[in-house]
């Protein structure tokens, strides 16, 4: 059907591809790479991809997903986010299911995004999360169908 909403997807981003062990409750930043308008194609939304395993079974829980803003003044960029003290923009959670500990592809669709930006994951369960775990991102937007 003709001028129907579809989706169109722009090239995935790793934006960890090795992070490193984080505590429970901890915060760590996915800094490899950030959002811009050079990777990004200016999607406003993408889809995130969370691979990772814990060092013990944990129960439902999450690992949450934060982002911040770079560059919102010249160069000036948006507070980091912190474990205790400061959660800048939540934007969703990877959903965990209960007694996982192996590896795992965890899916968080249509993550709002701005102009130029990083992601801050937050380790939500009572477990450590282990090393090497990754982040990855694909930018979509709509589109009139033909």
């Amino acid at each position: 059907m003709a001028g129907e909403a579809k989706y169109v997807y722009g090239s995935q981003l790793t934006l960890e591809a090795s992070g490193g062990s984080a505590a429970a409750a901890a915060v760590v930043a996915a800094n490899d790479a950030s959002f811009n308008s050079a990777n990004s194609s200016m999607y406003p939304l993408a889809d995130f991809v969370l691979y990772c395993s814990f060092g013990a079974a944990v129960a439902i829980t999450t690992v949450d997903l934060f982002r911040q803003s770079l560059d919102i003044d010249s160069t000036n960029d948006a507070l980091d986010t912190t474990a205790s003290t400061f959660e800048q923009t939540y934007v969703g959670s990877f959903a965990i299911k209960s007694g996982q500990s192996a590896a795992a592809y965890y899916f968080l669709p249509s993550v709002p995004l701005t102009a130029n930006c990083q992601f801050w994951i937050k380790n939500s369960t009572a477990q450590s999360l282990a090393a090497g775990w990754t982040l990855k991102a694909t930018p979509k937007s709509f589109v009139p169908g033909a």
